[in-house]
């Protein structure tokens, strides 16, 4: 029996028209959670009421963004958790994220930082295309070296000392804060483990942050060039790239039956006009 706790921290203004199945896909985990919702401190009595087996908290303030809504529900967790990830109002966790977690927890010295595979969904909770990922974490400074972001925050899993260890969200990052998170992860030597099973869904939808793009390049160069050293070796690099796109062919090629000739930068930043 399971005896890790999850914490899952949800930031939200309480507008969001999916913040309903985010909490009821949380609340079907066959796992011990313990849900906050990160709101603002006006609503937290409606949403209170509104999701009573949640623990609602006063976010950040507008000042602190999205990110520091995610510190402020860290910061209002009660004591008990061992593990954390965040799920934003609109996204799902399946229940594929159960199952792996469960299966994490029951290694004799599991990996502090999990991920899987994050299908991308349209505002109708219509399946597009599962995003590319890395399988292999020691690929994880090549690819980003070459400006590819190996892998997705949705589903992500982080032992409680990783996250006291890292201290929370740098809220400097408008929308990178969660790449910034886990690259400091990786760069102090944490173990990643990566699971071949979709465990959540990212939703496009139209005007979204993540539809910035050109600040999201310029948030992940920063970080990168903050927390990751790779030694240049071109021909490592290359290898690298090559079995990345290897692995992830089946994916390329469904993102061109749905979405035509898009890169997933592409995507994001026009949301889901053509998907």
């Amino acid at each position: 029996m399971n005896t890790q706790p999850i914490l899952i921290v949800t930031p939200t203004l309480g507008e969001s028209l999916y913040l309903n199945q985010t909490v009821a896909c949380v609340a079907a985990l066959p796992l011990p959670v313990i849900h906050v919702l990160s709101v603002p401190a006006r609503k937290v009595e409606t949403l209170q009421a509104r999701y009573p087996h949640a623990r609602v908290v006063p976010d950040a303030g507008k000042a602190g963004g999205i990110y520091g809504a995610i510190n402020a529900g860290l910061g209002a967790a009660p004591d008990g958790w061992k593990w954390f990830t965040y799920i934003n109002d609109d996204d799902l966790l399946l229940p594929a994220f159960g199952q792996v977690a469960r299966e994490h927890f029951a290694q004799a010295n599991p990996e502090p930082v999990v991920y899987g595979d994050v299908e991308l969904i349209d505002e109708s909770s219509r399946r597009i295309t599962r995003i590319t990922t890395t399988p292999r974490p020691d690929w994880i400074p090549d690819l980003l070296a070459q400006g590819i972001s190996p892998l997705m925050q949705q589903g992500m899993l982080f032992s409680h000392e990783t996250v006291k260890r890292l201290g929370g969200f740098d809220t400097r990052y408008r929308l990178c804060a969660d790449l910034d998170f886990w690259v400091r992860a990786f760069a102090s030597g944490q173990r990643f483990r990566y699971y071949a099973q979709s465990i959540a869904q990212f939703r496009l939808r139209t005007g979204q942050l993540s539809g910035a793009t050109s600040v999201t390049m310029r948030e992940q160069d920063d970080i990168v060039a903050c927390h990751l050293h790779p030694p240049v070796a071109p021909l490592r690099r290359r290898a690298v790239r090559l079995g990345y796109r290897l692995y992830n062919l089946p994916r390329y090629l469904a993102r061109i039956r749905s979405s035509g000739l898009r890169t997933s930068y592409q995507l994001l930043q026009h949301g889901t006009a053509r998907a």
